[in-house]
């Protein structure tokens, strides 16, 4: 075989050369390196606005993820964003901007309340009310410590209308495990456009000023009186009471009326003892009884009747925790009526009916 021309063999270097270069030239990076997409919050969900007490009241669920699904950690605030216009269908108005209307820290808000991970915020026009035949529209947004803006929730709108008169001369009594409430209906000269009671709603709170974002009532009560039984003995409750003008939510509601407090208590005394028995022996009388079951007991005292006495007297100062005592203080010939009765741990100390009685007499 002859050797290749040099024109072959030119067209075979340039060749090489040219698939050399083509393929350095598809190696290493190609521009500036991209940085990762920051981690935004969700959307906040779980957003509504009900008219409340001569405002808007705006709730929402705190977000527990990013929107990548990730777990949200580092949740700084959200910013709550609000629309004015006249009441009309959504599809006949072009879409208007919206206004930042507060911002609310994520922990210990100073401008709204949060219970679990539910919060709630008031607009009452920043003190100075709100216009009646006007829509206001809401929508919030969560904000992480780096500054990223999840996306907005959505909108939820309320056609802002008079609210009714508020109840007055509220009251409460407290009970064992339950609270009693009392009110009066507005009274007075009405102002035009305002619409009529028709029942009411009650919220509660554990501390002054702060209540649930939804009535502890199942819907409107139409009488003047409510009695709480959702209660635990030994914790002071908040009340306040709303008028309703309106039969069904989202309530149109009037603002709060006076507050009330009370702490229920336990007024429910142990079953008396039962079982006892009295032995006598040298120098003194041994008494044993059933144990009762209460949860909440603390003890038993134990009494003694001497005749012709007319009343016992109590031989423990204090309630003895077990079911038997011992009475070293008994004499010989001397006949003696003993008792026992139950005392619970309540701050009352409620104590039982006496146990049926037992005669003996010491030898």
């Amino acid at each position: 075989m002859s050797a290749p021309s040099a024109r072959s063999l030119t067209a075979r270097i340039l060749v090489g050369m040219a698939m050399l270069i083509f393929v350095l030239a598809g190696c290493g990076r190609k521009g500036a390196p991209v940085p990762p997409r920051p981690l935004s919050p969700a959307a906040v969900g779980g957003i509504r606005a009900e008219a409340r007490d001569g405002g808007i009241l705006v709730t929402w669920t705190r977000p527990g993820r990013n929107e990548d699904g990730s777990l949200l950690t580092d949740l700084l605030e959200f910013r709550l964003s609000r629309t004015i216009g006249v009441a009309q269908p959504r599809e006949a108005r072009e879409r208007p901007p919206f206004p930042l209307l507060a911002t609310i820290r994520a922990d210990q808000p100073d401008n709204a309340t949060v219970r679990g991970g539910q919060y709630a915020f008031r607009d009452d026009g920043g003190g100075a009310g709100l216009a009646p035949g006007v829509r206001y529209t809401y929508r919030v947004q969560a904000v992480n410590r780096r500054g990223v803006v999840g996306p907005p929730s959505v909108e939820v709108f309320v056609d802002f209308a008079p609210a009714p008169l508020p109840s007055v001369g509220l009251a409460a009594s407290a009970g064992d495990g339950a609270v009693s409430l009392t009110w009066q209906a507005p009274s007075g000269p009405v102002p035009a456009g305002t619409p009529p009671v028709r029942g009411y709603n009650v919220y509660r709170g554990l501390r002054s000023g702060a209540y649930g974002p939804q009535p502890i009532n199942a819907g409107p009560i139409v009488e003047t009186r409510f009695r709480d039984a959702g209660v635990e003995n030994g914790t002071t409750y908040y009340y306040v009471v709303r008028s309703v003008g309106i039969e069904r939510p989202p309530w149109r509601e009037s603002r709060d009326s006076n507050e009330v407090s009370a702490t229920p208590v336990d007024l429910t005394p142990p079953g008396p003892p039962r079982g006892l028995v009295a032995i006598p022996g040298p120098g003194a009388v041994a008494l044993s009884w059933n144990a009762n079951t209460e949860p909440d007991l603390l003890g038993y005292l134990v009494y003694r009747l001497e005749p012709p006495a007319l009343t016992s007297s109590r031989l423990t100062e204090t309630p003895v925790q077990t079911t038997t005592f011992t009475d070293r203080t008994a004499r010989p010939g001397v006949t003696y009526l003993y008792t026992v009765t139950a005392v619970d741990r309540s701050p009352r100390r409620n104590e039982s009916a006496p146990s049926s009685e037992v005669t003996v007499t010491l030898p």
